[in-house]
């Protein structure tokens, strides 16, 4: 039972990254839109600017359908283009019933000073229904691409064979979105309490809330549920809720996007931040361990350890993808990686005690664009890059103080580098190899269930986890692996999209 709901939780992050990964464009584009639209910029400049900014405003008011059309999507095992298909409709359908409902049992809430604000209703695409905010999208994504995996490949024959397949499904998902839009007009406002009530526990935590929510999103890492707990806080009402120029927004990254769009409508960034600045010890953090395990190298080794090594720092400071990095180390010191988190922990805790209100979940590229329409007197950024120096000269002397003490094998001091057999081939695009090493380790094509891929790992379902072998993983370019249940995680990188259409390829794999 445990390992089926940590598969769901994983399949379900896994979803959760792509949409995830399409933002993190949308908020760099805000950015840019909101620069161009400064006052000193000329008039076709700021004219460009607005139309920019009008179009990512679409999508930021609208993440709900984004998310559930995206799910549903990525959740769905086949026939993907009719998934989306019964998504849309049955998000439609569902703003329908909920408002129908509301209006004949006199539900409807009546605009204050603030609008809708504060009453939990909102106008989504016209319609006044029950605010949910993203978690319609996630709730309604998860429960259409359910039912379309269950009834999408169902066909009848000679007269009744247009109901089958995917328009069952569609006929399926009106008694649900039924049933579900009449539900949260009595579930919902509860449901609302306890999301705002742990949004309140965390705030009254301080600085401690920060610290436990800042080691576990570094610490978590390995499982992959990091996304389980960072995302919640950053996308929905759990991270904080607040009107800003007329519409309401949820989630601290959310929130930040809206209040770099509308930078003349707020005066203080909102507290929400707090669960938006873990990209910190990507950047930070990184290079100071970095230069720890060049400084602990053996002399002979640290020309090679830095061409290992250098194109994932580089990666995880500007683009804030850590597991290459991560995974050099982790399985050689866990309790270094514990240290790593700790770390993490309390320089988060540190930004957030000194009043630094600086937004990064990313890397570096993303952090500076994004803060920069902002006055510094808001976001206090320059108190960011001093305890980010700070940062990088504790990691340092932290790191190599323990790997020197407990002669840990990190890189440059293991018998033979992490890279294994192939080391000479770090860097080579050339993945046609590796696949077939791949494909061996996990007991051969027919030991596959499934193969799927996040932001930097292959992950491969396994129908026996008794064939696998992860040894002859480590003769790869991979970075490493991780085995959880049935489900094998072979660490890429940033190639980890490229590998897995290759690796599908090889296998003949048909969604």
């Amino acid at each position: 039972m445990k390992e089926k709901l940590i598969k769901l939780m994983n399949k379900f992050s896994r979803s959760m990254t792509g949409i995830v990964m399409f933002l993190a464009i949308m908020g760099t584009v805000i950015a840019l839109a909101t620069i161009m639209k400064l006052e000193f910029m000329p008039e076709p400049i700021v004219a460009f600017g607005g139309l920019i900014s009008s179009m990512m405003d679409a999508m930021l008011n609208n993440l709900s359908l984004i998310f559930c059309v995206g799910l549903t999507t990525t959740m769905a095992k086949n026939k993907k283009v009719d998934a989306a298909l019964v998504a849309t409709i049955s998000y439609l359908m569902f703003l329908a019933v909920n408002n129908a409902w509301l209006t004949s049992q006199g539900m409807l809430a009546e605009p204050g000073e603030m609008g809708l604000f504060g009453t939990g209703q909102a106008i989504v695409l016209g319609f006044q229904v029950s605010d949910m905010g993203v978690f319609l999208g996630m709730i309604l994504g998860c429960i259409t691409a359910f039912v379309f995996n269950k009834f999408a490949n169902v066909e009848f024959s000679d007269m009744f064979k247009i109901y089958g397949g995917s328009r069952l499904a569609f006929a399926v998902m009106i008694p649900v979105v039924l049933v579900l839009g009449v539900g949260v007009t009595y579930i919902w406002p509860t449901v609302n309490d306890g999301i705002a009530a742990t949004t309140e526990f965390m705030k009254d935590a301080g600085p401690g809330g920060v610290f436990a929510y800042a080691f576990g999103n570094r610490f978590l890492i390995p499982t992959g549920l990091h996304h389980m707990l960072w995302m919640p806080f950053c996308f929905t009402g759990f991270g904080g809720v607040t009107e800003i120029a007329g519409n309401v927004y949820s989630g601290a990254a959310n929130i930040f996007y809206a209040e770099m769009a509308n930078p003349g409508a707020i005066t203080a960034i909102h507290e929400s931040v707090r669960f938006a600045t873990f990209g910190f010890a990507k950047a930070f953090g990184v290079l100071g361990a970095f230069l720890a395990f060049i400084k602990t190298a053996k002399p002979e080794r640290r020309k090679q350890v830095i061409s290992m090594l250098l194109p994932s720092v580089f990666v995880a400071m500007v683009a804030g993808i850590t597991e290459p990095f991560d995974f050099m180390f982790l399985f050689a010191s866990p309790l270094l990686w514990l240290v790593h988190g700790l770390l993490t922990g309390l320089f988060e805790m540190l930004l957030w005690l000194l009043g630094s209100r600086t937004y990064m979940i990313y890397g570096l590229l993303d952090m500076v664009i994004c803060n920069l329409p902002l006055p510094i007197e808001l976001t206090k950024i320059h108190i960011f890059f001093i305890v980010g120096i700070i940062a990088v000269i504790v990691w340092f002397f932290v790191f190599q103080f323990m790997i020197k003490k407990m002669d840990l094998k990190t890189p440059g001091r293991e018998l033979v580098l992490a890279t294994g057999a192939n080391e000479g081939q770090i860097g080579n695009s050339d993945w046609d190899a590796d696949i077939q090493v791949f494909v061996q380790a996990v007991g051969g094509v027919d030991n596959i269930e499934s193969i799927e891929n996040c932001f930097t790992r292959l992950r491969i379902d396994v129908k026996d986890v008794s064939k696998v072998d992860e040894k002859i993983i480590e003769q790869t370019q991979a970075k490493g692996s991780v085995v959880k249940g049935n489900n094998v995680q072979i660490i890429i990188g940033m190639k980890v999209q490229e590998v897995c259409e290759a690796f599908k390829a090889c296998v003949n794999w048909e969604e």
